[in-house]
C-alpha cells in the first residue's frame, strides 16, 4: 500500500518510527511536506489530504500535536474523511466502516507501541467505497491533476486546463475547486513549488534554473511564492538540507565517519 505520511515538529520523530514500522512491512512511504531540519511546512496536513486526492497515495496518516487543527484542515479537501483515532478499534472501524483514508494521531496522547498498534489497524482495515458529490467526476479531475503534473514546466493557463476536459473555464474553475478546495492557479502552484523542492534536494542547479524548470519566469516569482507557501526561501531551504546532509554522513564528533576497518582475524 502507498501511504503519504506527514507531521508538524512535535511529530517528526514518531513520524519516522512510523514510516520506518509500515516501510518494513512492505509499503510504500511518502512524505508530501518534509521536515527540513526542526522546520515543518505549516500546511502538512493539506499536503497528506492532497496526496490522497490526487491518489498519489492510498490513505494518509498524520502525528501532530494539533490533532483537531489537522483534521479540520485535511477534511477541507473534498473526497478527505479524516479522524482523529486514540485507539486501533477506532481505526479500524472507521476505514472499514465510515471510509475513513486520513488517520491523525495525537502526538501528545501516544506513546509509539500503541500508536504502532493504532496504524497496524487502520492499514489493516478494507476502506469503505466514498462517494465525492459534486465537483469534477474522478476520472475528469485525475486526467487534469496528470496534465498538470508532465506540464509543469510549461505556463499552464485555467482556459488550457479547462479544455483537457472540454469544459468552459468558468464551469471548470467551479468544478475544480469544488473537487480540491483550491482554485486551478492556487493548486499549480503549489505543484510547482513541490517539484522544486525535490529538485532543491536532489540536485545543484543554480535557483534561476530550477525556477525555469518548474515554470516559473523569474527566480524573484520564484522566490515569493515559493517563501509564502513553504515558509523560507528556496535558498534557505537548499541550506537546510545541506546542513541535514553532512550532519547524516558525520559521526557524534561531527567528523566524517570512516570505514569500520577489519579485524586483524579478518585480515590474517
Amino acid at each position: 500500500m502507498r501511504i503519504a505520511i506527514g507531521s508538524d515538529e512535535a511529530g517528526n520523530e514518531l513520524k519516522e518510527q512510523i514510516t520506518a514500522t509500515l516501510a518494513g512491512a512492505g509499503h510504500e512511504m511518502v512524505d508530501p511536506s518534509p521536515t527540513v531540519e526542526q522546520y515543518a511546512r505549516g500546511d502538512y496536513a493539506e499536503q497528506v489530504a492532497l496526496a490522497v486526492l490526487r491518489r498519489d497515495a492510498e490513505r494518509g496518516i498524520i502525528l501532530t500535536s494539533r490533532g483537531v487543527g489537522a483534521s479540520v484542515a485535511a477534511n477541507r479537501v473534498p473526497g478527505i474523511r479524516a479522524a482523529l483515532c486514540n485507539d486501533s478499534f477506532s481505526a479500524y472501524s472507521g476505514a472499514k466502516s465510515e471510509g475513513m483514508n486520513v488517520l491523525i494521531l495525537s502526538v501528545h496522547s501516544l506513546e509509539l507501541d500503541p500508536a504502532r498498534e493504532i496504524v497496524n489497524a487502520y492499514v489493516g482495515a478494507t476502506l469503505a467505497p466514498i462517494e465525492v458529490v459534486g465537483g469534477l467526476p474522478p476520472r475528469r479531475l485525475q486526467r487534469v491533476l496528470e496534465y498538470v503534473k508532465q506540464n509543469i514546466e510549461k505556463d499552464l493557463s485555467v482556459a488550457e486546463m479547462a479544455q483537457v476536459v472540454g469544459m468552459s473555464q468558468y464551469y471548470f474553475s467551479k468544478l475544480f475547486k469544488m473537487s480540491t478546495g483550491t482554485t486551478p492557479h492556487q493548486y499549480v502552484m503549489r505543484q510547482r513549488v513541490e517539484r522544486a523542492q525535490e529538485l532543491l534536494r536532489e540536485g545543484n542547479a543554480a535557483l534561476v534554473e530550477v525556477a525555469t524548470h518548474v515554470g516559473f519566469e523569474t527566480q524573484s516569482h520564484f522566490t515569493s511564492v515559493f517563501r509564502r507557501l513553504v515558509g523560507i526561501t528556496p535558498k534557505k531551504f537548499r541550506e537546510m538540507r545541506s546542513e541535514t546532509n553532512i550532519h547524516l554522513a558525520s559521526g557524534a564528533d561531527g567528523k566524517p565517519k570512516k570505514p569500520e576497518e577489519k579485524s586483524s582475524a579478518t585480515a590474517a
